[in-house]
This record gives structure tokens, C-alpha cells and sequence, in this order.
């Protein structure tokens, strides 16, 4: 199995080392305090993911917030690091979809064809992203949500769970959707 470094040993963290760990043998780097997180050992802090590099070549950042997801990974990028997608096998990606680098993409979420989804996103479960959609780099779409088609989404863009981003719409770079909220604009 390939060594995959997993950036972030919270809860999300957890959640996708139940499947990044079927395909890669994983190790989280962190700056808390634990050492072993799941059976799996915590073998660094963040500042030491230059040193890893070389013994670990795929990293994934597994921490929600987009802002500093998006840093951790330019920084990891010019390391040389390369950054796998983990799709659990119960989400539904089109053939015609783009995925970028970096992207997580948990149970029972949809992609459709011809939406594109960006570099170091993540869809929770049960997240649609439909048809023609496009959402942008470092973004968190959280459970259940909706990016319906036509809809542009931005960079780091936070989506709430139960959220719907309408038809065409285009959501900013930056902005925060709130869980429940139907976002028209």
C-alpha cells in the first residue's frame, strides 16, 4: 500500500481515515496532543510535513476549515506532494464530472455530469453538486446540501448542511451559507 499523510486528526479527520485507510497506509500529522488517533499514529505536528516529504508523498488535509485547508495545501504543493481524491464507493460521480486534487467526497454524495468540482473540496454526505454546476477551489459542502445546476460556486465557500444554492446562481468567493438556507442570489 502507498503511504498516504493525512493533515488533521479531529473528527473529520477520523471520519476519512475509515476510508482513505482501505486504500493507503495512513498517518496523521496534527498540533494536538494525541499520538495514536484510531489505531493510527500521529507522527508529526503540521510543521513537520517538510520533513515528512520523502517518506510520505500523498498528503490530504482533513481539517473543515476552507482558509486554512487551502494554505496547508499550496504550502504542501510546493514540496512536491501529491494529493489524491477519496471517494467512498457509495457516492455517485459521472464519468463527465471534473474533480480536482485533494477532493473528499463522502457517503451518498452526487456528482453530475459535466459539474466540475474544485481543487481540495469537500462534500459531505448526501451532498448534490448537479448537473453544469461548478464549485470552486477549498470549498466545504456540508451534509445533505444542494448546488443545483447552472449555480458558481467560489473559492473556500462555506455551504451549511440542508442548504440549496438555487439554479444559476453565483455565490462569491468567501461567503458562508447557513445550514437550512436557500441561497438565490
Amino acid at each position: 500500500m502507498e503511504k498516504l499523510l493525512l493533515v488533521g486528526a479531529g473528527g473529520f479527520g477520523r471520519v476519512v481515515l475509515e476510508h482513505a485507510s482501505q486504500i493507503y497506509d495512513c498517518a496523521f500529522v496534527d498540533d494536538g496532543d494525541a499520538k495514536v488517533v484510531d489505531d493510527v499514529p500521529v507522527i508529526g505536528r503540521l510543521s513537520d510535513i517538510e520533513k515528512l516529504f520523502g517518506q510520505y508523498k500523498l498528503l490530504l488535509v482533513t481539517i473543515g476549515n476552507n482558509k486554512l485547508r487551502e494554505d496547508i495545501y499550496k504550502r504542501a504543493k510546493t514540496l512536491g506532494y501529491t494529493f489524491p481524491n477519496i471517494i467512498v464507493p457509495s457516492a455517485y460521480i459521472s464519468k463527465r464530472a471534473r474533480l480536482g486534487n485533494g477532493v473528499i467526497i463522502l457517503n451518498n454524495a452526487i456528482v453530475q455530469n459535466n459539474a466540475v468540482i474544485g481543487d481540495g473540496c469537500i462534500l459531505n454526505a448526501g451532498a448534490e453538486a448537479h448537473q453544469d454546476s461548478f464549485i470552486g477551489d477549498y470549498c466545504l459542502i456540508y451534509t445533505n446540501s444542494v448546488i443545483r445546476s447552472l449555480a458558481h460556486v467560489g473559492n473556500r465557500v462555506l455551504v451549511g448542511s440542508t442548504a440549496t444554492v438555487s439554479t444559476s446562481a453565483a455565490v462569491p468567493d468567501d461567503a458562508v451559507i447557513e445550514d437550512s438556507t436557500a441561497y438565490k442570489s
